[in-house]
């Protein structure tokens, strides 16, 4: 079920119905919590009903895991429940999202080395989702396994914190320790936080429907045909993927926190204006939130352990995203373009370790500016299906390069993007509203409110002179 379908918007006041009933008349946490795992796994079942025993074997298996390391005496047996915890849900993850790659990889280097591989590739479906939760639930483990956590006991409650319909396919990836507490307690409805997740809904539909769907057509139509394009082109393509990408998975993650506000529960905030950073590792603070924060404290924290050498260092910020890459998918595109990362970020720390930069607006814009190219240009490898088109295209940017005469009319919505960016900055929380302090004596209320009606009548032409509405990106994730 999509958050742009017209069916979730039937789907959604029913849940808050249900939640208000229960509310009025039982106020029960059980009955709550009941609801809201019913009314995820429709959700998500909405799609494919086959793929609920995936999430149901995970929920299983890491509740009875993290009893089982809580209840234990001795570390050996923790740390074999905790093993059992993580390569379960990896093997589950590793099958359905990277077996017919790695698969395929063995067949051509035997079938290059003059071995017979005749074998067919399964075509396994990649469940919706599936990358999102099975970090969250791994998570859990790890926390209970280190004490940062108490196994949670109640399987209702903890059935519905792993599968939380707002934030469940995409994100935002939640910690049990911000999350779970919030099911044992009855979620009760605010007008304020209603208002808030209200606009969040808004900018996020506007970011998705207006932003990034506006400028899908283009990304595609110059990705398919980058072989005949001029540079300039090109370098457009490559901006505009940049910018649909974060309008994509910016208004998701926007969608999903204003849901979860309105049902009385509080998300983690997922992207804070990353394009506007003058740094890779500030930009690395602004995008995708929570997924960064799980690759740092249980990944890199782990690999930087014991030993802080910058050889260690460096070997695990590179280990770290190329990790990362291979999560985004199967394929060398998404491993070039972790390691590319990785690279840059050392290359900026050594930077900054042994020169001193100067803290001035030209310093600060000139940060910018490489750091908004270089995730553009990199960009170009997260979107191409194959290293042959991701080098074919930034060749030709290189050594074809010419003013673009076509394709121009979409800076229009990149720069709406950056305007969103503006008046957001330092102000994408739940409870922060706009950065609109520059209007005096107008009320920002007042304001605000128009901005967003604004918003949401844009949002209304867009779906109404639409015929179809373009998947979210990071579901393929």
């Amino acid at each position: 079920m999509l958050f742009t379908a017209g069916s979730f918007w039937l789907f959604f006041p029913a849940v808050l119905a249900l939640l208000a009933a229960n509310r009025a008349l039982l106020r029960s946490v059980p009955v709550q919590n009941a609801i809201i795992l019913a009314a995820s796994y429709l959700f998500y079942g909405w799609w494919d009903w086959r793929f609920l025993g995936l999430i149901i074997a995970s929920t299983l298996l890491d509740y009875g895991a993290a009893i089982a390391i809580s209840g234990s005496s001795t570390q050996a047996v923790r740390r074999r429940w905790l093993h059992l915890s993580v390569i379960g849900n990896l093997g589950i993850l590793g099958y359905f999202k990277y077996f017919d790659f790695f698969g395929t990889e063995l067949k051509t280097a035997l079938v290059a080395g003059g071995f017979n591989a005749n074998w067919e590739t399964l075509d396994i479906i990649l469940p919706i989702g599936i990358s999102f939760y099975t970090l969250q639930t791994i998570s859990y483990t790890i926390d209970v396994y280190y004490g940062r956590f108490k196994a949670e006991r109640n399987l209702l409650r903890y059935a519905a914190y792993v599968a939380f319909f707002p934030q469940l396919v995409a994100g935002p990836i939640e910690r049990a320790r911000a999350l779970i507490p919030q099911f044992g307690r009855l979620a009760e409805f605010s007008w304020v936080n209603a208002y808030q997740g209200t606009c969040l809904i808004i900018a996020g539909l506007f970011l998705k429907v207006v932003v990034a769907d506006n400028l899908a057509p283009e990304v595609d139509t110059i990705f398919a045909s980058y072989a005949t394009l001029r540079g300039g082109e090109l370098l457009l393509g490559a901006l505009y993927f940049s910018i649909q990408i974060y309008a994509d998975f910016c208004g998701y993650s926007s969608i999903a926190i204003g849901v979860a506000a309105i049902m009385g529960f509080r998300l983690s905030t997922n992207f804070d204006t990353p394009f506007l950073t003058s740094s890779l590792s500030a930009f690395w603070r602004g995008w995708n939130i929570t997924l960064t924060l799980f690759f740092r404290d249980y990944v890199y924290a782990l690999l930087r352990k014991g030993n802080r050498t910058e050889s260690r260092i460096a070997m695990a910020t590179i280990v770290t995203f190329l990790m990362s890459g291979l999560w985004h998918g199967a394929n060398w595109t998404f491993l070039v373009w972790g390691a590319a990362h990785g690279g840059l970020l050392l290359a900026e720390r050594h930077w900054r370790m042994h020169t001193a930069v100067p803290q001035t607006r030209l310093a600060s814009l000139a940060g910018w500016a490489c750091t908004f190219g270089a995730t553009v240009l990199l960009a170009v490898f997260f979107r191409s299906p194959t290293m042959t088109v991701a080098t074919g295209f930034l060749t030709r940017i290189a050594t074809e390069f010419a003013l673009p005469q076509a394709h121009r009319t979409a800076l229009i919505y990149v720069g709406v993007s950056f305007l969103v960016d503006v008046l957001w900055r330092g102000r994408t929380r739940l409870d922060r509203g706009l950065n609109l302090a520059w209007l005096g004596s107008l009320s920002r209320e007042v304001a605000e409110t128009l901005l967003f009606a604004l918003a949401l009548i844009f949002v209304l032409v867009n779906v109404a002179t639409r015929t179809e509405t373009s998947a979210f990106i990071y579901f393929q994730f």
